[in-house]
């Protein structure tokens, strides 16, 4: 006849890590004591062994034998039942032989944990910061978020404050970090702060600590740069008004004196001791006259600024026509605000996807400012770039909004393109997100220079 296996308990709970035992027996319903050889059939296998593998039966007797269940200690082993064969081989009656199903319960465990990226943030107003809990464990985790800092001069805002996470896997939790406070001058200032996760089932949790590095609204290096400025511009009028207005009038008054066939040392006498009657506003009108037109030169151009140091010099229409003598002003640079909005919509992948914005042919464009946007959290890699040439590159996780300003502006020709570059990992910064595409934009502002047809 064979083998019966009699399953002597009904369900035993496996705890990983651990060993545990359930006994069964083999009952011979041969007639012919029979030697019985016994295995584990199915993944299983690797962590059941049977004491003994092989026991010698008599005919309508039972011999008892032990599984011996020692599951490992991981998340590649998820918790509840598992199914394998057991396996009982006659010696003497091969057609006897037989396969049994057994079930056994593994039992879950907890073990899980918490990191920040980045763990230092260093911004004037808010960091962005994400929390990333790993389960470890063999069972889903439901873990709760929370945030504190030792001296309460920070306030602490997660998008989600309590999230489920699978067993192996994890979850990016974006947090934004705000000084309660401004920091107007000074050096910068160390705010430290600590995440906990909190296992609602087993109270179980864990820390991850980070810092916030505040930055003044206006640093040393800006203080002192707006100190040089000002000391130059008194330098600049003080050399214009000491030395270089009494020039140009002296020049003037000569040009004018050899224009008209006067001696232009006793023209000077002359302005000096305040001239004779019309003569000597005569010569201060064509002083006026000459000054004007040395103001300006041929094509019209003057050679201040319009903006301070930041944008290119431009020629307005008085200098223009006094450069020319009165006969055609010329045609000059025109210096315009100009703003556009770059708006990407990227499919994650691995590759870098292009958007981009042409200046248009007969304009130069000055960008001082630029606001980098993203919204919905995404995760991934964004590029500045003029044309082929990277101007910056920024991770996504580290800002949501992120407003950059430049002393010196950043130059796009005629006909360039502007170009933001996006390559997307992880559209609204979840592994579990329902969008499949990543978001961001950024808004540029500053000025172009356009050619007078």
């Amino acid at each position: 006849m064979g083998a019966i296996v009699l399953q002597l308990e009904s369900d035993t709970l496996a705890i990983p890590g651990e060993e545990s035992k359930q006994s069964i027996q083999i009952l011979n319903s041969g007639t012919v004591v029979d030697r019985f050889e016994l295995d584990v059939l199915g993944e299983a296998r690797e962590w059941i062994r049977i004491e003994p593998a092989e026991v010698n039966v008599y005919p309508d007797q039972t011999a008892e034998v032990e599984l011996v269940f020692r599951p490992p200690r991981s998340a590649e082993l998820p918790a509840g039942p598992v199914t394998f064969g057991l396996r009982v081989m006659s010696h003497e009656d091969i057609e006897g032989s037989v396969v049994e199903e057994v079930t056994v319960t593994v039992g879950p465990f907890t073990e899980f944990g918490v990191r920040l990226v980045p763990t230092t943030k260093r911004s004037r107003t808010a960091g962005r910061f994400s929390a990333v809990v790993d389960n470890r464990g063999n069972a889903p985790l439901l873990a709760h978020l929370y945030a504190s800092d030792p001296d309460a001069k920070v306030g602490f805002v997660f998008k989600h404050e309590e999230v489920e996470v699978a067993h192996g896997k994890g979850v990016l939790v974006p947090l934004k970090v705000k000084p309660k406070t401004r920091l107007w001058r000074g050096a910068d200032l160390s705010l430290p702060f600590q995440v906990l996760v909190v296992d609602e089932d087993d109270e179980e949790e864990q820390t991850a600590d980070g810092a916030l590095v505040q930055a003044a609204v206006v640093s040393d290096g800006l203080a002192k740069f707006a100190l040089a400025v000002v000391a130059a511009v008194v330098a600049l009028l003080a050399l214009w008004f000491l030395v270089l207005q009494p020039s140009v009038e002296s020049e003037a008054k000569r040009q004018v004196a050899v224009a008209t066939g006067q001696d232009p040392n006793a023209l000077g006498a002359s302005a000096a001791g305040g001239g004779a009657g019309g003569k000597g506003d005569a010569a201060a009108g064509g002083g006026g006259a000459a000054a004007g037109g040395a103001a300006g030169d041929a094509s019209g151009t003057n050679t201040g600024g319009t903006d301070g140091s930041r944008y290119p010099a431009l020629g307005d229409s008085s200098g223009g026509s006094a450069g020319k003598g009165g006969a055609d002003g010329g045609s000059s640079p025109q210096l315009n605000a100009v703003d556009f909005r770059i708006q990407a919509n990227v499919k994650a992948s691995d590759k870098f996807v292009v958007t981009r914005y042409k200046v248009p042919k007969d304009s130069t464009y000055y960008i001082s400012d630029i606001l980098f946007e993203n919204a919905a959290g995404d995760t991934g890699i964004v590029r500045l770039q003029r044309g082929d040439s990277v101007l910056m590159q920024i991770s996504l996780d580290t800002y949501r909004d992120r407003d950059d300003h430049f002393v010196e502006p950043v130059e796009f020709g005629p006909g360039e393109d502007v170009i933001l570059s996006v390559r997307c990992q992880a559209p609204g910064g979840q592994t579990t997100t329902t969008s499949t595409s990543c978001t961001p934009g950024a808004f540029f502002s500053g000025r172009a220079v356009t050619s007078a047809g």
